[in-house]
């Protein structure tokens, strides 16, 4: 029988996933609680409730369904104790403008990879692959590494993008069975990691060193948060650790606004600033990597 993982999504011809065109799976679930997360919905380890409210046209049929009464109309709209949500289905068969959805489901490492291999001729032709994301991709450790295992065996260049924020056992499985890893990397003062990611980030850094001792294809991305990951200070001392422990590829990710959208399916609001990036400052952050002699890109 073959092992069952919850995604969120899979996009079909993703293109900043690792090299060319890739199949990006989106696992759920994720030990960090990262205040800018760009893939909310990815948190939690189940399947939950989404609200398009975009779509709402305020019928109210949803609220005359939910067994929970967890949908209310009052002067601010359409209104949802999230909480309170079972995960009946009864407002999502209700809602005539699919307004209410959910993300997360089940599926098989088996169906994913025949996926993959029914795109084959798509992402070889590009030099891409299969890429295992998330949320964490390490929290779902025997599905994740059944994926991969039957990609590689397909012959399909393989990649996993991960916080690193797991024991090393399992991370050493998924890393020997792909192509590439994708480490994202923060923040690297302790105290700033736990108060903007809700972790220590020194498992994050000694994971990291064991993959680089161990020669593994890594390369570093970074998510530039304005005012909190995208400083100079928070650069120059990655860049550095990154000449201090061998490693040499990095790839700055730009804020993403329409990130807040998705905290607000969830009922959620970001209080953060996601400005993108000026073309001219990712220039200035590039030539600070460049200044250690580091392959520096950009998205």
């Amino acid at each position: 029988m073959s092992v069952e993982g919850l995604v969120f999504d899979l996009d079909t011809f993703a293109v900043h996933d690792g090299p060319g065109l890739r199949l990006a799976v989106y696992l759920k679930g994720c030990p960090l609680s990262c205040a800018w997360c760009h893939s909310p919905e990815s948190r939690r380890p189940q399947t939950e409730l989404v609200f398009l409210a975009d779509r709402c046209v305020l019928c109210g049929l949803c609220a005359t369904v939910c067994p929970s009464e967890g949908h209310g109309f009052d002067d601010r709209g359409h209104t949802i104790a999230f909480e309170r949500c079972e995960l009946c289905g009864a407002c999502l068969d209700t809602c005539p403008e699919g307004a209410l959805t959910t993300r997360g489901y089940t599926t098989t490492a088996d169906e994913v990879v025949a996926r993959a291999v029914r795109l084959r001729p798509f992402l070889e032709h590009s030099g891409g692959g299969v890429t295992l994301t998330g949320g964490e991709v390490t929290l779902q450790t025997e599905f994740a590494h059944a994926v991969l295992s039957g990609c590689r065996a397909a012959g399909l260049h393989t990649a996993i993008e991960t916080s690193g924020a797991c024991a090393w056992d399992r991370l050493k499985l998924l890393a020997d069975a792909c192509d590439l890893i994708l480490y994202d990397l923060k923040l690297m003062d302790d105290g700033e990691h736990q108060q903007w990611c809700g972790a220590s980030n020194h498992q994050i850094l000694d994971n990291l060193e064991r993959l680089a001792s161990g020669g593994y294809p890594v390369e570093v991305r970074v998510p530039l948060i304005p005012a909190i990951t995208d400083t100079d200070a928070n650069l120059m001392a990655l860049f550095g650790y990154m000449v201090q422990v061998g490693l040499s590829r990095v790839t700055l990710l730009p804020c993403n606004p329409s990130a807040g959208a998705k905290w607000q399916w969830l009922g959620r609001d970001c209080q953060l600033d996601l400005t993108p990036q000026t073309p001219e400052r990712l220039a200035e952050l590039v030539e600070l990597g460049e200044l250690l002699e580091l392959a520096v890109r950009h998205l």
